[in-house]
């Protein structure tokens, strides 16, 4: 792809992560989209057919860029860093809150969400199974209880169910993943 094709998608994308949060549940259009991009409805079919595969293309670029946070932040070397995975996904979220927020409220089966999740399973099941001695099937278990979870947690804090810092809810959800409910407390209540 050309550097003006380029530069036309990422204004598009921008265009559409712009218009998310302010459309709230409403449709986006593509003369919307043209007209928050600054081009035409004919350039937006060069680049797109639908709204929709800018949402798809949107979702793959962020799933792209936590990928690459993760890697420089050396947590495929270290996979048992889960304070480190989920730095990272704030740090993904943190620019761009309120497009996150919106995509909470769609349901969970969404683009974004649904791939998200197959991505973080597969990650998973690949880090850990080099390295463990899990059978398949259970690590796969293992992988989409852990997944679930954590876009559980991230969902309900999106939508401000729960009230805590980013720094918070990295923090928790990691001791939380780490630790499990049996963590142990200063007094003494254990399970």
């Amino acid at each position: 792809m050309d550097k003006r094709a380029s530069k036309t998608r990422d204004a598009i994308i921008a265009a559409w992560m712009a218009l998310l949060p302010e459309k709230k549940n409403q449709r986006i259009t593509v003369t919307e989209l043209a007209k928050r991009a600054n081009i035409a409805r004919k350039t937006f079919y060069l680049h797109y057919e639908t709204p929709e595969d800018v949402m798809r293309d949107a979702s793959r670029r962020k799933l792209d860029e936590l990928l690459a946070i993760l890697e420089q932040k050396g947590f495929f070397q270290n996979p048992f860093d889960t304070e480190t995975l989920f730095q990272s996904l704030n740090e993904l979220m943190e620019p761009n809150i309120d497009f996150y927020r919106q995509l909470s409220r769609g349901t969970p089966d969404s683009y974004f969400w649904s791939e998200l999740k197959r991505m973080m399973i597969r990650l998973i099941t690949e880090i850990y199974g080099s390295r463990m001695d899990f059978p398949e099937a259970e690590l796969r278990l293992y992988a989409e209880y852990f997944v679930s979870g954590v876009m559980a947690v991230y969902l309900s804090w999106l939508q401000g169910e729960l009230s805590l810092s980013f720094d918070e809810l990295a923090r928790l959800a990691s001791e939380a993943t780490f630790h499990g409910i049996r963590k142990s407390r200063k007094t003494g209540d254990g399970l």
